[in-house]
């Protein structure tokens, strides 16, 4: 598996002004007090980035459109968090 760090996806289709003014906030929170380095899957940061491009995969989806390579590349290489009971 692929362990170098996740792209920030440029794309903002389907993502808010007020989801990604606040995802910059928490990226830079993490970045300035987040946890050491990890590997991929177990790094917040890491999660935070890949959230981002998932919700931009599934909006061109829901819209019918493609997504770029990059940003269905990002959201390939980790797996969506299941929800307790599922």
């Amino acid at each position: 598996m692929d362990e170098s760090p996740l792209p920030i996806i440029e794309d903002t289709t389907g993502l808010s002004l007020g989801y990604r003014a606040l995802w910059r906030l928490k990226y830079l929170g993490l970045s300035i007090f987040g946890p050491a380095e990890r590997n991929l899957g177990d790094s917040p940061r890491e999660r935070h980035k890949w959230d981002r491009a998932y919700r931009v995969l599934k909006a061109h989806e829901a819209a019918g459109t493609q997504a770029d390579e990059l940003t269905i590349y990002t959201a390939s290489r980790m797996e969506p968090r299941r929800r307790p009971g599922q």
